[in-house]
């Protein structure tokens, strides 16, 4: 299982998005191993301009796993915030706690957002980063 950030999806799920990315994440999603958050679908849902669009996106997550922003998950990105602050950096409240599911999971997230190197750097966040594939 695999937690797939949103700077994944958006290259992933454009109409004309890219081949590479939308390839390697098709097995994923076939064998269920493309997890999702409520905090991804968030940031999924501010880029829907209609509608049609919001049924579509809607359709596509539904049978994708959902993993739940617990309690612990919180816990451990207010930790998570605070430790990285000490180090110099400041990735976003979304990333913390999206870095967090992944953690308390104890699953890998895949993602082209330099911010989880950072994080993954400096926790125990295992990030993949594919922007090699853009």
């Amino acid at each position: 299982m695999y937690l797939i950030d949103t700077s994944l999806w958006i290259h992933a799920l454009r109409p004309r998005g890219n081949k590479t990315i939308q390839e390697k994440l098709r097995p994923l999603i076939l064998a269920g191993n493309a997890a999702i958050t409520h905090w991804i679908v968030l940031e999924l849902m501010t880029g829907i301009r209609s509608g049609e669009e919001q049924k579509s996106l809607n359709t596509f997550l539904e049978p994708l796993p959902l993993l739940q922003a617990e309690d612990a998950c919180w816990t451990i990105a207010w930790e998570l915030a605070a430790h990285l602050r000490k180090k110099g950096l400041t990735p976003s409240a979304a990333d913390s706690l999206i870095a967090a599911v992944a953690i308390k999971n104890e699953i890998p997230l895949i993602h082209i957002d330099q911010d989880f190197t950072g994080i993954a750097e400096h926790s125990r966040l295992k990030a993949i980063n594919w922007i090699e594939y853009l």
